[in-house]
């Protein structure tokens, strides 16, 4: 797009900014989502099979071929004086997941159905993946699931006196079956794995939900959780919701020679937000948000190209910076974190000329300050963003290790809040 060009498209009234026309009605499609938080952890009863570089040599695979269960979860954030807290519970089991989880170069762009290089998982470094062949099967009556394609990164840690990898991933729903089909969503992973078998994941399944056929009512209330003991007793999950600033411009990143934007400066309102779904009733898979205060702003340079003919770009971000503050404007701390691989996926919706973008995201905590200081996870985002008119609803789902408990609270202490 020329950087010396005013942007003027045919539907949009003469006189009328493309990036503000018709803006809230977008911003209430791409707010328009169900949620689904799950919980994976490791189950002696449906082991992994990791393909072996070398039969009979479990130094080196390949691959894994995944086979696990998943649960319900459930967290909560909430603003506690100075601080913010947060706590989770995992429940019962409601889905089943398989897929083909690869390592990968880092040059290799894989594509779903696509034939992967061989390349062997080093759990001292960190590496790109990608998950193949995946399928996420909800235990309802209408089958409800999704076939899915996906990419990822490994960090390698010290938690708990372990050697482990933490992981983020960025998932393409490709189908949706049940109650999903023919719906469009993403979702993202962020967690820890001890290659091939022990783990514990976060997933956040987000699918497009125009017509509200998977929002529960508020007159039938969700079926309470049956909690388990907690599988990841040292990590907390943090989720906020950013939406655009409406007081803040858009800025335009330019090329070198200032002739072509490259990406934008975003600035974002961040929200805390609470999300819960059952399926054992006769409706069958229902979700509920429950939006809570705006308790700080995202402030980044996103990078990708928004008038690209391509189904899937590349996007990344630098300079990300996430500023909390207390009611009274008092700053609690930052968190400076930048996605360093992301996909924006087009996607097209009756009735709207411009598509919109489904984007997927990952990067690791890089510093805090304030209560943050010393913090250290990681991040996914799983967001739906319009260019022309300017709208967004961006979910942010931080990790952090914290064995000391700086920012884990009891649940019986924020359960008030859910």
């Amino acid at each position: 797009m020329s950087a010396t060009t005013t942007t003027q498209l045919p539907w949009v009234p003469a006189g009328q900014d493309p990036e503000l026309y018709d803006a809230d009605r977008v911003q209430a499609l791409v707010q328009s989502a169900a949620y689904f938080p799950i919980f994976n952890v490791a189950n002696p009863a449906f082991p992994n099979h990791p393909n072996l570089l070398i039969p009979g040599v479990p130094l080196f695979f390949t691959s894994v071929d995944v086979n696990e269960q998943l649960h319900r979860f459930q967290t909560v954030t909430a603003q506690l004086g100075r601080e913010l807290r947060a706590s989770k519970r995992v429940g019962e089991a409601v889905a089943k997941v398989g897929i083909q989880w690869t390592p990968i170069p880092d040059y290799y762009a894989p594509v779903p159905g696509g034939t992967t290089p061989t390349w062997i998982l080093n759990p001292l470094i960190s590496q790109r993946f990608t998950m193949l062949k995946g399928h996420l099967d909800f235990q309802d009556a209408q089958n409800s699931g999704v076939h899915a394609f996906g990419v990822g990164r490994t960090f390698p840690v010290v938690e708990g006196g372990k050697q482990r990898l933490r992981i983020a991933a960025s998932i393409e729903v490709l189908e949706g079956l049940g109650k999903f089909q023919g719906l469009q969503g993403a979702f993202t992973i962020i967690g820890y794995i001890e290659p091939p078998d022990n783990l514990a994941l976060h997933l956040m399944v987000r699918m497009m939900d125009p017509a509200g056929k998977l929002r529960a009512q508020s007159d039938s209330p969700i079926t309470p959780i049956q909690a388990m003991p907690d599988p990841d007793p040292d990590a907390v999950f943090m989720i906020l919701q950013g939406q655009p600033d409406a007081s803040k411009h858009v800025e335009p990143i330019l090329s070198a020679d200032r002739k072509i934007v490259i990406g934008r400066t975003v600035r974002e309102r961040l929200r805390l937000v609470h999300f819960d779904f059952d399926l054992s009733t006769p409706a069958g898979l229902r979700s509920l948000t429950k939006e809570g205060p705006f308790v700080g702003t995202l402030e980044t340079n996103l990078y990708f190209d928004t008038v690209s003919t391509a189904t899937v770009t590349p996007i990344q971000t630098t300079d990300g910076i996430f500023t909390f503050s207390k009611p009274d404007g008092e700053t609690i701390g930052t968190i400076s974190i930048n996605l360093v691989e992301g996909r924006a996926i087009v996607t097209k919706m009756e009735g709207f000329q411009m598509p919109l973008f489904r984007m997927v995201g990952l990067g690791p905590v890089l510093r805090g300050t304030g209560q943050f200081e010393g913090a250290e996870g990681m991040m996914v985002m799983n967001g739906v963003v319009s260019a022309f008119p300017r709208a967004a609803s961006n979910l942010y789902i931080f990790r952090f290790y914290d064995p000391e408990g700086k920012i884990n609270a009891a649940w019986s202490d924020m359960s008030r809040y859910f």
